[in-house]
């Protein structure tokens, strides 16, 4: 066999070889299949059904104090927070209540419009604030 026969056949040889001996062995290192896994965990525990659930929440009862912007918060605070939870938070300052808002507008979607913003924030500032103070705030540093 002539030389340059004998180094493409070497060449083609080698990969060939590698790749079925790293298949045969690399099977037990290598993920499941998808199918393979289903029947494992089908084998290991029964399938559970989920349904759906109707639940109705009671009304709740309790509106915030009276004040300009009462409504305002009424209408859109209360879908997601009791007026307790919002009144037992720790006393802000004007500026600390619009951040929190802005927050609540922008992370969680609360339909508050932004001409509404001022009046809520000074609404809140009188029924659960506190005056600014000099220093940094304990909140967050962004009071107004």
């Amino acid at each position: 066999m002539n030389a340059r026969l004998k180094r493409m056949a070497v060449m083609l040889a080698v990969p060939v070889a590698l790749g079925a001996l790293l298949g045969v062995a690399g099977r037990h290192y290598f993920p499941e299949s998808i199918a393979a896994q289903a029947a494992r965990q089908d084998a290991i525990a029964p399938p559970v059904h989920l349904s759906a659930l109707n639940v109705t929440l009671p009304p709740g009862q309790s509106t915030f104090p009276p004040g300009p912007g009462v409504d305002i918060a009424n209408s859109n605070c209360v879908m997601c927070h009791s007026t307790g939870m919002v009144l037992r938070q720790p006393p802000l300052t004007t500026g600390e209540w619009k951040v929190e808002i802005n927050k609540m507008r922008s992370a969680f979607g609360a339909p508050i419009t932004p001409d509404q913003i001022d009046a809520l924030a000074h609404y809140l500032n009188t029924v659960n604030g506190r005056k600014p103070q000099t220093g940094p705030s304990g909140v967050d540093n962004q009071a107004s």
